[in-house]
């Protein structure tokens, strides 16, 4: 055993106060570690809430080239977790960075187009997204960013639900699930140049293949989650091929109920509900 530290008190030897420089002065109080959120420094990931918080995206429309490089939104903060997609015209994307995550990878039936998505929590290392392509003609990619989500439920299949189309000028909507929902529509196209949302769904960012090209279009939206369909995606043309994916982000239930502009069965405002 280690001789213990004393020091003469003037009547009897005792253990003596450590004390800590501060930056500003000295202190007996033990220090609070801290570390670089990417942000800010910080003592502990902020607290998961029921739904997370949208930040930022990044995307990008490839054509003819092997891999598809996205970077990871600059604001992201330690815990935020990424969302990233790939849609592919060809065959099944490969996530290579960051190193360690399997995306869930659905190709529909008649192999006109295979969808990729990859969800993980930052931890302030990751940089550029990439993704191999392998022979695919042309790909849209897109990086989501949300912040308060559950990272201790963290989902190896995010998809929770998905629907199939041919030749439609709208894409309807699944009904949402517990928690941030996210829609991701692609489509299969010569010609889409704008669509537009329901009421209820706030548009987050796409992807729009070239005009009179025959590419895939990327569409994403989200919305708390209440258990009920909030209509269609509107396109401005026919498409060939179209197909919705619901992407859930876990946060921690509060136990209250949850309102939804234009959802009819979960718009009903009482003494029990809150609006955020």
């Amino acid at each position: 055993m280690a001789n213990a530290w004393r020091v003469w008190s003037g009547s009897s030897w005792a253990t003596p106060t450590v004390h800590y420089w501060t930056g500003t002065a000295w202190s007996s109080n033990l220090p609070t570690v801290r570390y670089w959120d990417g942000q800010a420094w910080v003592t502990e990931a902020p607290p998961a809430r029921e739904f997370a918080a949208f930040i930022a995206s990044n995307k990008g429309n490839f054509k003819d080239v092997r891999y598809a490089t996205i970077p990871v939104p600059p604001v992201a903060r330690v815990s935020d977790f990424v969302v990233s997609i790939c849609a592919s015209m060809r065959g099944f994307p490969t996530l290579l960075s960051p190193a360690g995550h399997l995306p869930q990878v659905i190709s529909p039936p008649d192999d006109e187009m295979s969808f990729a998505v990859a969800c993980w929590p930052y931890t302030g290392n990751e940089g550029d997204v990439v993704w191999d392509l392998a022979d695919s003609p042309q790909a849209a990619c897109m990086n989501l960013l949300y912040r308060n989500g559950d990272v201790t439920n963290l989902s190896v299949t995010p998809v929770s639900d998905m629907q199939l189309y041919k030749t439609v000028d709208k894409v309807p909507l699944m009904p949402s699930r517990d928690f941030t929902s996210i829609f991701v529509a692609l489509t299969v196209s010569r010609q889409v140049s704008s669509y537009s949302w329901p009421e209820g769904v706030l548009p987050r960012d796409a992807v729009v293949g070239r005009f009179g090209a025959y590419e895939i279009s990327a569409f994403a939206a989200d919305t708390p989650g209440a258990g009920a369909s909030l209509g269609s995606l509107q396109l401005n043309t026919a498409v060939d091929a179209a197909a919705m994916y619901l992407v859930t982000i876990p946060g921690k239930s509060d136990g209250r109920p949850t309102w939804i502009l234009g959802d009819a069965a979960a718009s009903i405002l009482g003494r029990t509900t809150i609006l955020l």
